[in-house]
C-alpha cells in the first residue's frame, strides 16, 4: 500500500511525502486520532517509503523491501503491540536495543508502537531515553487514539500528526475506484 492507497487524511500524506522528498522525516512521531482512520496503515506506508529500494516520496509497492513490509517480514520494521492490554518494559527495552543497531537490509529502522497509551509507566520511562537521543537511522511512530494519556515528556519529544475521520464521500470514491457500482459504494459508505 502506497500513500495514494491510504484513505483520507490528505494533509498528513502531503506532510509525510514532503518530509520524505527533503530527507527530513522526524525520528519520533505520534499518529493520533479516532480508531479506524488509518493511523497504522499510514505508519506502515511510511516504513515502506523509508526503506523502499526505489526511493522517492512514496513506496513503489513493487520492490522486495516493500513486499517484505507488506508481509510483516522486513527485518528493519517492527510493530509492537500490547501484550495482555499493556505494552511492557521488556518490549520497549528490545526496541531500545534494536534502535541502536544499524539497519540490516533497509536504509532505516522503523518501530511502530500500536496503542501507545497502554505503555506501563516503566515502559514509557524506557522509551523516553530513546526519544531523548534517537539514533539517526531509527524512526519511532507511536500510534494512539488517546495522546493525552502519554507522558507529557514523550509528547514533547515527538512530532504529532492528528488524523481525522474519513468522510463518506471519500469512502464512496475509494469504493468506486475499486470497481464497485455507484449504488453499492453509496450503501457501503453509509454503513461505515
Amino acid at each position: 500500500m502506497a500513500f495514494k492507497d491510504v484513505a483520507g487524511n490528505v494533509r498528513i500524506k502531503r506532510i509525510l511525502k514532503l518530509a520524505l522528498e527533503r530527507g527530513r522525516v522526524p525520528n519520533s512521531l505520534i499518529f493520533c486520532g479516532p480508531e479506524g482512520v488509518g493511523k497504522k496503515d499510514m505508519a506502515l506506508t511510511l516504513a515502506k517509503a523509508l526503506n523502499c529500494l526505489n526511493p522517492a516520496s512514496d513506496a513503489c509497492d513493487a520492490c522486495d523491501s516493500c513486499a517484505a513490509v507488506d508481509k510483516g517480514a522486513h527485518p528493519d520494521v517492527m510493530v509492537i503491540a500490547a501484550e495482555k492490554q499493556e505494552i511492557k518494559i521488556e518490549q520497549i527495552r528490545l526496541l531500545k536495543d534494536l534502535a541502536t543497531l544499524r539497519p540490516m537490509t533497509g536504509r532505516k529502522r522503523v518501530f511502530i508502537v500500536e496503542d501507545a497509551e497502554t505503555m506501563s509507566d516503566a515502559a514509557a520511562g524506557a522509551l523516553l531515553k530513546v526519544l531523548e537521543e534517537p539514533p539517526p537511522h531509527a524512526h519511532i511512530v507511536l500510534v494512539t487514539a488517546s495522546p493525552f494519556l502519554l507522558f507529557p515528556t514523550i509528547r514533547s519529544r515527538c512530532q504529532t500528526l492528528a488524523f481525522a475521520a474519513v468522510g463518506r464521500e471519500e469512502i464512496e470514491e475509494i469504493l468506486l475506484e475499486r470497481d464497485f457500482d455507484r449504488e453499492q459504494a453509496r450503501i457501503m459508505a453509509l454503513l461505515v
